[in-house]
């Protein structure tokens, strides 16, 4: 069995012992509220946008992989994502993240040479979207397609030892049987959780407006806010995507 199946195959749970105790599927959450803080700071400091964008994306994908790894084990499977230090982690991400540029930017031409201008920006922002709302919902679409292609860079690294996009992308279209149903069901849970968190959103607002409570502590509750909606919708993208990867080892489309 190759290693890459091998991580997805089930086993019987045996998550290693970390300092978030029983709540071990948290442990992703440092990263992402690094991430929606860096948000805040990049809105609103226009000087500091894009070294707080850079450094917010790859706590993204920190969060990405650190989350991709308990879901997996959370469902039974092993995944040598545990064996990774910090700084490896660092060099998976900028080796990962600069080929996910590359199809932003393909993504975003396509969009304005397609005459589609007003979209352009969500294909731009589709990393962002991951965990992020989006609010056009084909960008919500390519953001569910850039998380199973970077799920399979980060799976297939295991299985060859290598990161190539043109693999990912081979891979995406090998297991398009269970990948393109999931992608498809994912696009319309996030339309179903952009219309919540829109409701949500009103709510917090009105609140901002009309609360006499300090301007820090309604700044804080917009924040978790912002960073609860990401939490969700990682452990959204992740769990759908990872099953349906699982699925296509279990049924023996273990290509190459």
């Amino acid at each position: 069995m190759q290693p890459a199946a091998a991580a997805l195959e089930p086993r019987g749970i045996n998550l290693p012992i970390v300092s978030f105790g029983p709540f071990r599927l948290l442990e992703a959450v440092p990263w992402l509220m690094l991430a929606s803080a860096l948000r805040f700071v990049g809105y609103t400091n226009k000087a500091l946008f894009m070294p707080a964008l850079i450094v917010a994306s790859v706590s993204i994908f920190l969060a990405f992989i650190l989350a991709a790894r308990r879901m997996v084990e959370f469902s039974g499977g092993h995944t040598h994502l545990a064996g990774l230090n910090f700084s490896e982690q660092l060099l998976l991400s900028r080796a990962i993240l600069w080929r996910i540029g590359i199809l932003l930017v393909a993504g975003t031409a396509v969009a304005f040479l397609a005459g589609a201008g007003e979209v352009a920006p969500a294909f731009l922002l589709g990393f962002d979207g991951i965990v992020f709302d989006q609010f056009i919902r084909l960008g919500m679409l390519w953001s569910a397609v850039l998380a199973a292609i970077m799920l399979l860079m980060i799976f297939r690294v295991q299985e060859t030892g290598t990161i190539s996009l043109r693999d990912a992308l081979n891979q995406l279209w090998l297991r398009a049987a269970w990948l393109l149903p999931a992608i498809g069901a994912l696009f319309l849970a996030l339309i179903l959780l952009n219309i919540v968190q829109h409701w949500g959103r009103s709510a917090v607002y009105n609140f901002y407006v009309t609360s006499t409570l300090p301007s820090n502590v309604k700044n804080l509750v917009f924040f978790f806010f912002v960073f609860g909606f990401a939490t969700l919708r990682l452990w959204l993208i992740l769990s759908v995507l990872i099953l349906a990867i699982r699925e296509s080892y279990w049924r023996g489309q273990r290509v190459q």
